[in-house]
């Protein structure tokens, strides 16, 4: 694995273990709803990045 593509691959990971907190603690309202938020947003932007570090 490229150095170049170690940030967006962790961005991926940090976003998908925030989706997974979010979907399987069950330990309040505005925890849950920032996880899945935040997750999301990190998961869409790792995806993002890696294809731009690929093209670019």
């Amino acid at each position: 694995m490229k150095k170049i593509l170690l940030h967006p691959i962790v961005i991926l990971i940090a976003g998908f273990v925030l989706n997974g907190i979010a979907w399987s603690v069950n330990i309040g309202h505005p925890f849950n709803t920032i996880c899945l938020v935040f997750g999301l947003g990190l998961f869409f932007l790792g995806i993002i990045l890696s294809i731009i570090k690929i093209r670019g």
